[in-house]
């Protein structure tokens, strides 16, 4: 399998309450995550996506109540952040992941598979967004919002990078900025997502494509 996630945070991560529910959400953490090369790096997308006829997710209620078990391999793979970041990347919804990727490939720094060994990544919000493809801000409520805060935290708490990229707006303006406010010893920032078509390459949007290059060479030259 290319570009493995490791194992060495997994005991901890597992302590997390969530991911004791959905241990599939397990954050990817790269092998090069720890190196000598750049600080530590932990990118927070927005949002898994499930199959268009699944249901339970459509309740938050039923879905922080809920646990792996009821869901069946097909949404199990939906959300297995590992799996989305060690695949193919073959489909249109892994666009956010070969965006990365490519911005990471141009710091030309010596990986073993793919650029993205570098860096860990989560996604924000711990329920896949109930229209697949839509922003989460279509459904969130204050339940995910909560949660989002308690999930991101602790994993932040657990493999202390030094720089948390929010690539979402959304995700920052709703949880992001919060997380900051809490967490002092390291720093935050945010871009539009990799897959949003007006703003991502539009060179006279501030939080653009061209922002994030910035970010990553800032964090390529301050090592930890």
């Amino acid at each position: 399998m290319p570009n493995a996630s490791i194992k060495s945070f997994d005991d901890s991560l597992m302590k997390i309450v969530h991911y004791q529910s959905f241990p599939a959400m397990l954050t990817f953490v790269g092998e090069d995550y720890d190196s000598a090369n750049h600080s530590k790096m932990l990118i927070v997308g927005e949002s898994f996506y499930f199959p268009e006829d699944s249901t339970l997710h459509k309740d938050p209620a039923k879905w922080y109540s809920a646990t792996q078990v009821l869901l069946n391999p097909e949404e199990i793979a939906y959300i297995d952040c590992k799996g989305l970041l060690e695949c193919d990347w073959n489909y249109g919804g892994h666009k956010i992941y070969r965006e990365i990727n490519a911005c990471l490939a141009e710091l030309n720094l010596p990986f073993h598979d793919r650029p993205v060994s570098n860096i860990s990544f989560t996604n924000a919000f711990m329920r896949p967004a109930t229209e697949s493809g839509n922003s989460f801000k279509y459904c969130c409520v204050e339940q995910d919002v909560a949660e989002s805060v308690k999930v991101l935290t602790d994993i932040i708490s657990i493999l202390r990078p030094d720089i948390v990229i929010f690539v979402s707006k959304y995700a920052w303006d709703t949880v992001g900025w919060k997380i900051k406010s809490q967490v002092k010893e390291t720093a935050f920032d945010f871009v539009s997502h990799p897959a949003d078509p007006f703003h991502w390459n539009d060179e006279s949007y501030e939080h653009g494509r061209d922002k994030f290059i910035m970010l990553l060479k800032k964090w390529k030259e301050k090592p930890s």
